[in-house]
């Protein structure tokens, strides 16, 4: 690829409003971040002619999470997308239209069909429907949970504390009054973190938006946290402060033995093949509480190998079940 396509290539990538690091855009264009870095001099030199009228320029964010981003808006030329690409977008737009927990499948159709409006190509047409089964939805309407999705949306926009009842685990119910900072979805559930001045929690923590009651913002506004920075709480594995880390071994049987292989469990993960009818793995898995029930979902097709707390537990957990239904 040439060095004006790898240009457009790099626009393209910024145009999705996103901050990307040299590294990252180095690894989407399959380049060295030198290349990058040239690429942008090249770019800054004949925006302004192209596009100066779309009134944009990429911009560098300096720090930790800084990179560079395309400011204001562009007017990209339109492309043709090959016939795969076309089904992935009308896919994509079944399976989030199918979700209770996607609030702006409104505005994505609207923009799906914008992007098929402006493509050059020839018509069209889906052979056959994708069947979509959204696997242990919410019970909370839709309707509700978009209510506090746009209150909080909007607290955030105004920089305006929220005020509301929330049901913990224990099914006791609290009221909060909370500086929202960011929306973000974890295991298919919308979850809002932000900084809560309390006095037996202060500092940055998150609620699960369908435990909310009686959400609503105020007229009170909060500056958020100078240190504040989202990855420091959360990442791929989930939440950070989520209880202690502990590594797991476990011998998976008959059917599980496949399906273990599948997924990624935790941090560190190592998946043997033993044969046909058993797998081992070895992870380092987060709070006591989610592993009892991660490796309850097992049942006896499952031999735990460590920890020793961890096998103590479920001995304790089969002898209570079978008095209890004997």
């Amino acid at each position: 690829m040439g060095k004006a396509a790898m240009c457009i290539k790099m626009l393209q990538i910024l145009n999705t409003g996103r901050t990307y690091k040299v590294s990252e855009l180095a690894d989407l264009l399959e380049t060295n971040p030198r290349n990058v870095i040239e690429y942008k001099k090249e770019l800054d030199e004949v925006v302004s002619d192209s596009f100066g009228t779309a009134g944009f320029y990429i911009e560098t964010i300096p720090g930790r999470y800084g990179g560079y981003r395309l400011h204001g808006d562009v007017a990209m030329p339109a492309l043709r997308l090959t016939e795969n690409e076309k089904v992935s977008f009308i896919e994509a737009l079944d399976y989030l239209s199918s979700r209770n927990d996607f609030m702006a499948k409104n505005d994505f159709q609207v923009a799906v069909g914008k992007v098929f409006a402006a493509l050059i190509t020839k018509e069209i047409k889906k052979e056959e429907n994708v069947l979509i089964i959204n696997r242990y939805p919410l019970v909370m309407p839709q309707e509700e949970i978009e209510h506090r999705y746009n209150v909080i949306k909007v607290a955030i926009k105004q920089n305006k504390k929220i005020k509301f009842n929330y049901l913990s685990q224990k099914n006791t119910v609290k009221e909060r009054i909370f500086d929202p900072y960011e929306l973000f979805m974890y295991n298919n559930a919308w979850f809002v973190i932000g900084w809560l001045n309390s006095e037996n929690h202060p500092g940055v923590c998150w609620f699960k938006l369908n435990r909310m009651q009686d959400i609503s913002m105020t007229n009170e506004k909060y500056t958020m946290w100078k240190y504040y920075h989202k990855a420091d709480y959360i990442d791929e594995y989930g939440f950070k402060s989520n209880g202690e880390w502990y590594h797991v071994e476990f011998i998976a049987h008959e059917t599980y033995a496949s399906l273990c292989r599948e997924r990624i469990y935790g941090k560190n993960q190592v998946v043997e093949v033993i044969d046909d009818n058993s797998t081992k793995v070895s992870v380092d898995m987060q709070n006591k509480e989610n592993i009892r029930v991660f490796i309850l979902g097992f049942g006896e097709n499952l031999d735990v190998l460590e920890p020793d707390w961890l096998k103590e537990d479920l001995k304790n957990i089969a002898n209570a079940m079978l008095e209890k239904y004997r």
